[in-house]
């Protein structure tokens, strides 16, 4: 069980990183008055949205494949 939670969060811990280092370069590079900054915002938080369900998805399915999660 821990196993599969644990790549999950892992995996999810990274890909909060790398959206979050992303904005903040933008943020950096261009300022808040950029329309390219809150577009990169807003791919941010739909890429983060999209791939956290599919991180659960894989989780639901990993652990349904477990002896603790059939019982």
């Amino acid at each position: 069980m821990w196993a599969v939670t644990g790549w999950v969060i892992a995996t999810w811990l990274r890909v909060t990183a790398i959206l979050a280092a992303t904005v903040t370069l933008c943020w950096l590079l261009l300022g808040t008055h950029s329309g390219v900054f809150w577009l990169a915002c807003c791919a941010a938080v739909t890429a983060e949205l999209y791939l956290s369900r599919q991180l659960l998805r894989e989780w639901n399915w990993e652990a349904g494949l477990r002896w603790w999660w059939t019982r």
